[in-house]
């Protein structure tokens, strides 16, 4: 879906888009949801400064996506690998407790071989009376139940094991299938940073500054690497830390899939801000979504610390900071900021 021309809040996105030009087709197919992007498109030369903006535009959209959506992969992976890793330790319990009963197992089977056909016979020759013959046959016939118990726990312990063996090598598998389709996108992003560069070089300083954050600099104001003066407070501790911890980034760089110290992401500089006050939230904007309480994206509802979210599919997110105004981690090149917020943009918020 055709996303709208972002002006202020944007810039930071710019260098993110920039992955899917040559690759575009690629893109699409491996980002589910990106009707954004245009496959088999190549990124042609602007003519103009207007025409680099708007390519960088609409590459910086795309790139986004591609950048969130590998972060998201990425969690993917470190989650099964830890599967991966717990079924492999069952399969080493399951093998262990298999060979352990194998050799009782082994021994039951000797001694039956060396005592067959003469047990019931023996024990008739050695007994005193009827009542002994019956007792001591009773006993045989009780440890012959108790063998068969043997083997059976035996048989079970090597199905338990295949079992966590064949769960341990579907995890493995689908682990490494992810993987290598994070690698081949974070290729692809690498392989396309430069045409982000080559275009944005193209803009003028004016041009640089109107795409420099959400709503364009015009109506929203000129981003801010400093703390802006007159700041309401937050609404309770956790919230004032998760605030402080963000505005402390200020000025620092941009970086894909980076979650501090020294730099961040979009969804990187939220989590790593809430994780101050004790929050946990996974590092992709999609998935953050769905923490905490939904509230109204308005002026009158939203307090300091807040997440607001951008575009369908999501694949932006920012704090709020009071007065309108909101601090993000918006693109290569563009530093953490504080900027006005993207209201044409917003698609939801979300209260932790």
């Amino acid at each position: 879906m055709a996303r709208p021309v972002a002006s202020n809040r944007h810039t930071p996105r710019l260098v993110r888009l920039a992955v899917v030009t040559s690759v575009a087709a690629f893109a699409v197919s491996v980002l589910p949801g990106t009707a954004q992007a245009t496959p088999g498109q190549p990124v042609s030369t602007p003519k103009t400064s207007q025409d680099a903006a708007a390519k960088v535009e609409q590459l910086a959209n795309q790139l986004e996506v591609l950048s969130e959506d590998i972060n998201k992969r990425s969690a993917l992976v470190s989650k099964l690998k830890v599967a991966a890793k717990k079924a492999n330790d069952a399969a080493k319990v399951a093998d262990d407790a298999y060979a352990k009963l194998s050799g009782e197992v082994s021994a039951i089977v000797r001694t039956t071989y060396m005592a067959a056909p003469f047990g019931q016979f023996a024990t008739l020759m050695t007994s005193s009376s009827p009542e002994d013959f019956l007792a001591q046959l009773s006993t045989l016939e009780r440890m012959s139940e108790q063998r068969g118990k043997v083997i059976g726990s035996a048989l079970r312990a090597k199905q338990t094991r295949d079992a966590a063996k064949a769960k341990a090598q579907s995890s493995l598998s689908k682990a490494m299938t992810e993987y290598t389709a994070l690698v081949k996108k974070q290729q692809a992003l690498k392989s396309q940073i430069s045409s982000y560069k080559d275009l944005f070089n193209k803009l003028s300083v004016k041009e640089r500054q109107q795409l420099a954050g959400p709503g364009g600099t015009a109506s929203r104001g000129a981003p801010r690497t400093s703390v802006p003066a007159g700041l309401p407070p937050a609404p309770n501790p956790k919230a004032a830390t998760a605030v402080q911890t963000a505005l402390n980034q200020l000025g620092k760089p941009y970086s894909w899939g980076a979650a501090g110290p020294g730099a961040f992401d979009c969804s990187g500089l939220t989590m790593y801000s809430w994780a101050a006050a004790g929050v946990s939230l996974p590092h992709q904007s999609g998935e953050q979504y769905g923490y905490g309480t939904h509230i109204a994206a308005s002026l009158d509802v939203l307090k300091p610390g807040d997440l607001l979210f951008f575009y369908s599919p999501i694949h932006h997110v920012s704090m709020y900071v009071g007065n309108g105004q909101m601090v993000h981690a918006p693109q290569d090149g563009v530093p953490v900021q504080v900027v006005g917020v993207d209201w044409g943009n917003i698609v939801g918020a979300t209260r932790l």
